[in-house]
């Protein structure tokens, strides 16, 4: 959630010719001059069409035809030449009224459910037919624009702000490229591949960043035959799903005769439109009640943070063989820290166009064609051919990205998102990093200040020699480390690395929570509000020698293996002592091998240098480990036996409309002659930071089992209830319920090399829980949370407390 707000404030911080051809207007009573909505307005002899809003407004993209249609249920239909597009025109309808005899009028089921239920009935087999379209190529354009005040302060920090941005129809606003993309896809029915790509943008260090936090959200496929389309962390109920009807206002427009075909107009709204749900209006044909075009727009009052507009559409094309396949699909997204402030945004339609200083502006546009000469046609050139009829990425636009990406303050906005995101900072051709690890402290060493860096990819693209050094203000020690890296391939398929380190380390940190955390900082978990606010540093570290080899192999995008052979020397500290049958013990060694099976499910992850980060989504992460070694005592003749430990988790998210829950779960078993530091140790960081992955009320030190497993849920409803209460709705506050369990104990499959420290409890046999209830987007940036114990059986223990309140920073849509 850090590397979002971050990002979010940075790009805002640095803060027409855009837009294909459009003919705008308004529908409006010839008499009354009143508006008439949901209107429809299409060209004359194509589908290419639209409605009306509440407001009578209407935008079209423009047609090579010159005769625009109009007509509305009690009104004479209009048609109109139009001569050029780009401008607005008013369209006067005259009311058709006719005198009718005296009629009964009898209820019965409404024409809108009528035609709706018949879109039910052939759904599955419309939607079959566009899956069954297994041979087709696609063009894919992906723009990101910012758009800057002329009178703002940007213009000190840009040399040539007119060179380097494009002019709109508002003098006042101008446009600076953030990231252009193009795409060229070929599917056949084994494969899909990328046939071309290309893409810029003025941030290097961020462009993995706005590709998986803001595009893969919002850059959907939007098919409207699924019950669900998952959009910004959300996924919204769509119009044509089998329980449309519980959540829509569907309306029932008007009909069309194109080619002898009619063709049913519809319009939608939420009945809730606080809740993740579109507007907006579809086109079926009749017979076979499949979607000729849909365009949906996500509704100002709906519960997301930094939406100022969306839109997306699709148009289907009918093909030769009969059958309805995607002929071009367009999302579009305004995005804003502050929802702008416009009678404009009166209605989610027009919300796209309403534009201020500091918008960004997301655009993709994919166009889809069946023809089989395109095989014979260079990639790279498709979308200049009359199949992909596009609005082309300019070359100018890249030439203004090159001189963009020259500026200085736009330098120094990439320098410190890279250090965000992946929490190093680049000093030419060195890193310096883990800037989270520069300050820490401990009882041990007090504050400690830690100096570490690493060359980077400027000096050697596929190798890295690392270290650190680091002294505390108490202990006056000089503590170091060395790390390599090395890449054989220009392909990340085999990484190689080399660690050693004298150092202080927790006794409870888990090893492999490497493997499961969606960063690379390791350590810690990764919440500011915690490090300022702990009321108890943890005492319970110990000294460490360690060397460590990694041998790691990653398939392209599903599979990950790790061999890592190890030695590691752990030393006592004044709270952190080894006794065996009642003699003291200042030092022992353990080595061994530590194997890591990670497998992704193709989800799309960001590369840093040597390292591939993976964020929280639908798909889940697995992890499986073992680890096998042997343990030694320096001045102890006992011959101990090998010990082998098993552990894995998964990890994932859960989308049910505008409720998401994030799961993760882990657990594991360690058998034989074992340290106690190998054994799982939940704990809490004692603090008023909520963490993910430790509990928040256990202290320090709590249990200790080499059977175990941890359970963290987190539950987000996504305003489901408060989007109900007056008042409070306008808030969009979101519903939180969390909940953490903790289960374990400690057989005789372990073997204890040291005797178990008394400051851990292992008498009770129940599953130790925390549950929590509060509130999250307070501000849009906070989350408040009472959490306390579930049951009593740990109620007045020292090594727990009862409840508590927690906080913790969150920035989501």
């Amino acid at each position: 959630m850090l590397y979002r707000i971050t990002i979010s404030v940075l790009l805002t911080l640095f803060s027409s010719g855009l837009f294909a051809q459009e003919l705008s207007g308004y529908v409006k009573d010839k008499d009354s001059k009143e508006a008439i909505p949901f209107a429809n307005v299409w060209f004359q002899g194509t589908t290419l069409g639209t409605t009306s809003d509440l407001n009578g407004f209407f935008r079209i993209s423009s047609s090579k035809t010159d005769t625009l249609c109009v007509s509305s249920v009690g009104y004479k239909s209009e048609k109109i030449s139009i001569k050029k597009s780009g401008y607005q025109i008013e369209v006067l309808l005259e009311n058709d009224v006719m005198q009718l005899s005296e009629v009964k009028v009898k209820p019965k089921v409404p024409r809108a459910k009528v035609l709706f239920d018949l879109i039910q009935e052939h759904k599955k087999e419309n939607r079959q037919q566009i899956q069954s379209v297994s041979n087709y190529k696609s063009v894919e354009n992906t723009t990101v624009y910012i758009a800057i005040d002329t009178a703002s302060k940007v213009n000190r920090f840009i040399s040539d702000i007119n060179e380097v941005t494009l002019e709109s129809d508002d003098k006042s606003i101008r446009f600076s490229p953030i990231y252009l993309a193009e795409k060229a896809m070929s599917y056949t029915t084994d494969s899909s591949s990328v046939a071309f790509k290309k893409r810029d943008g003025i941030f290097p260090n961020l462009n993995q960043a706005i590709e998986s936090m803001i595009l893969n959200n919002v850059v959907v496929d939007l098919d409207f035959y699924k019950d669900q389309i998952n959009i910004l962390d959300r996924g919204f109920i769509s119009p044509l799903s089998n329980s449309a009807m519980l959540y829509y206002h569907l309306y029932y427009n008007d009909s069309t005769i194109v080619n002898n075909i009619k063709y049913y107009s519809f319009s939608f709204a939420p009945k809730n439109p606080y809740n993740p749900l579109f507007s907006g209006h579809f086109t079926i044909e009749d017979g076979s009640f499949a979607l000729t075009e849909i365009e949906a727009n996500i509704p100002q009052e709906a519960n997301l943070n930094f939406v100022n507009g969306f839109k997306g559409k699709v148009n289907y094309k009918k093909r030769n063989e009969g059958g309805w396949f995607y002929e071009e699909q367009e999302v579009g997204l305004n995005m804003s820290l502050r929802i702008n402030k416009d009678s404009l945004s009166n209605y989610s339609s027009k919300r796209m166009e309403n534009v201020s200083s500091g918008n960004w502006l997301i655009s993709k546009t994919t166009r889809y064609s069946t023809a089989e000469r395109l095989n014979e046609v260079k990639a790279s050139v498709w979308k200049n051919q009359a199949e992909f009829i596009a609005n082309d990425i300019e070359e100018e636009n890249y030439d203004r990205v090159g001189k963009l990406k020259q500026e200085r303050a736009v330098k120094g906005v990439d320098a410190i998102g890279g250090i965000v995101l992946s929490s190093y900072m680049k000093a030419g051709k060195f890193d310096i990093g883990p800037v989270f690890s520069i300050y820490t402290t401990n009882t041990v060493e007090g504050t400690r200040i830690t100096a570490p860096i690493r060359t980077n990819e400027r000096m050697w693209e596929r190798f890295s020699v690392g270290g650190f050094l680091g002294v505390g203000t108490k202990s006056k020690e000089l503590k170091y480390g060395l790390n390599l890296i090395y890449q054989p391939q220009k392909s990340d398929q085999f990484i190689m690395r080399f660690n050693y380190s004298d150092d202080y380390n927790l006794v409870s940190q888990d090893k492999y929570l490497r493997f499961i955390k969606n960063n690379p900082n390791i350590k810690g978990n990764s919440n500011f509000i915690g490090s300022f606010t702990t009321r108890e540093k943890n005492p319970y570290i110990k000294e460490e020698k360690s060397v460590d080899m990694r041998f790691e192999y990653h398939t392209k995008s599903d599979m990950h293996f790790e061999f890592s052979p190890y030695f590691l020397s752990s030393t006592t500290t004044p709270d952190v002592t080894f006794h065996r049958n009642g003699l003291t013990y200042n030092r022992y060694q353990n080595y061994g091998v530590l194997m890591n099976y990670k497998l992704t499910f193709h989800q799309n992850f960001d590369k840093y240098y040597f390292d591939r980060v993976y964020y929280m989504n639908p798909i889940p992460i697995v992890n499986l480990s073992v680890d096998m070694g042997k343990t030694s005592i320096s001045g102890n003749d006992d011959d101990f036996g090998s010990y082998v430990q098993f552990n894995g988790s998964i990890q994932g998210r859960i989308v049910m409309g505008q409720v998401f829950m994030n799961y993760m779960v882990n657990g594991g078993y360690l058998l034989g002659d074992a340290p106690f530091d190998l054994l799982d140790m939940p704990v809490g960081s004692m603090s008023l930071g909520y963490a993910k992955y430790r509990f928040n009320l256990l202290h320090h030190a709590s249990f200790a089992h080499n059977l175990y497993t941890n359970t963290h849920l987190h539950i987000n409803g996504g305003g489901i209830i408060l989007n109900r209460i007056p008042l409070v709705k306008k808030l969009k506050l979101r519903e939180i319920v969390s909940l953490k369990i903790h289960h374990g104990k400690l057989n005789h499959s372990y073997k204890g090399v040291f005797d178990l420290p008394d400051y851990y409890e292992n008498n009770k046999k129940s599953p130790y829980g925390e549950i929590g209830f509060g509130l999250a987007n307070i501000f849009k940036i906070l989350r408040v949370e009472y959490v306390r114990q579930l049951g009593g059986k740990f109620e007045g223990s020292d090594f727990t407390d009862r409840n508590g309140i927690f906080f913790r920073a969150e920035m989501s849509f």
